[in-house]
């Protein structure tokens, strides 16, 4: 390969990597997203592994879940009975875990829960994960003064990102050369 081929190459391979390096961004952001969603709700721990803590065992009156159950006749059974209750009990009478925190009663936030800004800077592209719409952006707001930023990721998901990015520009390198 000549010495103007190669610079050929490499000006197609920056060009290729700078017109793709939103969208990948974007998706390996997503997929970060996607892991961390799993962590908090099927491990259960934060971003430094710790445990978000257990649901509440404080008795409020009942009234105060009125219109708020996801399960039918769970409203109905909670009126039949005691007339102080739980979250967590609540949450065992609409079929979810009362243990450990995950965050996922209705899902509502998880389902609008991703990438919320892009920021493209010469030679980078930076994302920011966050609430899509109000809802989720109030309940993550609301959780934060006691768990902190519940959608951070941990050094394992970090490590994905540059794993990711690292497999992106090699894989154009290789494709070109």
């Amino acid at each position: 390969m000549s010495f103007l081929d190669f610079a050929v190459k490499l000006k197609l391979i920056t060009e290729e990597l700078n017109a793709r390096r939103e969208d990948d961004t974007i998706q390996i952001a997503s997929e970060i997203m996607k892991q961390v969603r799993t962590r908090v709700s099927d491990e259960k721990v934060d971003a430094d592994g710790s445990p978000f803590g257990q649901y509440s065992q404080a008795k409020l009156p009942q009234w105060y879940f009125y219109g708020k159950s996801i399960v039918d006749g769970a409203e109905d059974e909670m009126k039949a009975g005691d007339w102080f209750i739980s979250y967590a009990e609540f949450r065992e009478l609409n079929n979810r875990d009362s243990g450990d925190i995950n965050f996922s009663f209705t899902g509502d936030m998880w389902k609008s829960t991703g990438v919320v800004q892009v920021q493209n800077t010469e030679g980078t592209t930076t994302v920011t994960l966050g609430g899509q719409d109000a809802r989720s952006q109030d309940i993550l707001a609301w959780q934060e003064p006691r768990y902190g930023n519940i959608i951070e990721a941990n050094e394992e998901e970090v490590e994905f990102a540059f794993e990711a990015n690292r497999e992106r520009i090699f894989g154009t390198i290789n494709r070109f050369l």
